[in-house]
């Protein structure tokens, strides 16, 4: 009986559903059916890369045809093609390593488990000294270019393919415009890094909604700003420093404002006065010395 269950487990395991990759990487213009299948035994080329190419793109519809036709039938597809790209047989590690740091300097919990480089021209090898030039929206891709500057002010263009995970926050609900993240209405997710919008939130910690946000959201920098410590309309108190005398009253906030931000205020007089905020509804004026 549980040589039975072994056997059922591994079959299931073997032929659970499994998604195709966008791209797959050959070392050769010859692209087996293992690149996929990791099936050495039942192996065959299935496509060539055209010489002097370093891609093919075949629609994935005549991809599973042949997958099925091999006996491959749980493979499925999230896009409608697939692309295989030919390894550069230079090596490019020093790209990696730099690609590696920029990602690793803007996503501080990012999981890198491979980077693929692809030159767009070819090349015999890569020079000792270089300019790494990356644009700022490629950090927002899993797949881009970016280029290199050689000391005699050549430029040599690169594909990246960047396969990683990321922890990211989305919202449980609706949230409201000023009302502060928590447990409540956002959660945490680790997710396959492909494409964002914006930089996602990495530290929802002390922020507040810019906008109304709806459920099922993958929260950004641009959907959060830092929680008002002061709101407009209420009251705060007010400290006044002038050499060493403190002076204490109240005034009415004509701004909302964060920590350090100078904003308006108005005294019972009618008064109106700039402060820097120090804390939660509390701010500061220095006296003029």
């Amino acid at each position: 009986m549980k040589t039975l269950l072994f056997l059922l487990l591994v079959f299931v395991s073997l032929h659970a559903k499994e998604y195709l990759k966008k791209e797959y990487f050959t070392p050769s213009n010859d692209i087996n059916l293992s690149l996929i299948t990791h099936d050495t035994k039942n192996d065959r080329v299935i496509y060539r890369i055209e010489r002097n190419r370093y891609l093919k793109r075949v629609r994935t519809k005549e991809l599973l045809k042949i997958l099925r036709e091999t006996g491959y039938r749980h493979f499925q597809a999230k896009t409608s093609y697939v692309t295989f790209l030919k390894r550069p047989a230079l090596s490019l590690k020093p790209l990696k390593q730099k690609l590696k740091e920029y990602f690793k300097k803007h996503y501080t919990t990012i999981k890198i488990d491979s980077i693929e480089i692809i030159p767009k021209t070819h090349i015999e090898h890569l020079p000792k000294n270089f300019s790494f030039k990356i644009r700022p929206l490629a950090l927002l891709n899993s797949h881009a270019t970016f280029s290199i500057l050689t000391p005699k002010k050549r430029q040599i263009f690169f594909e990246y393919f960047l396969d990683a995970t990321l922890p990211i926050y989305k919202s449980k609900k609706k949230i409201k415009k000023s009302e502060v993240l928590s447990l409540q209405n956002i959660t945490k997710e680790v997710i396959r890094f492909d494409r964002f919008r914006a930089m996602p939130l990495q530290n929802p910690q002390a922020l507040q909604a810019k906008h109304h946000i709806n459920p099922g959201k993958i929260i950004t920098i641009r959907d959060v700003e830092r929680v008002d410590l002061v709101r407009r309309g209420e009251f705060v108190s007010v400290i006044l420093k002038e050499s060493d005398l403190e002076i204490d009253f109240s005034a009415k906030a004509l701004q909302a404002g964060t920590l350090n931000d100078i904003i308006l205020i108005q005294n019972r007089r009618g008064k109106k006065l700039r402060a820097r905020v120090i804390g939660k509804n509390l701010v500061e004026i220095e006296a003029p010395r």
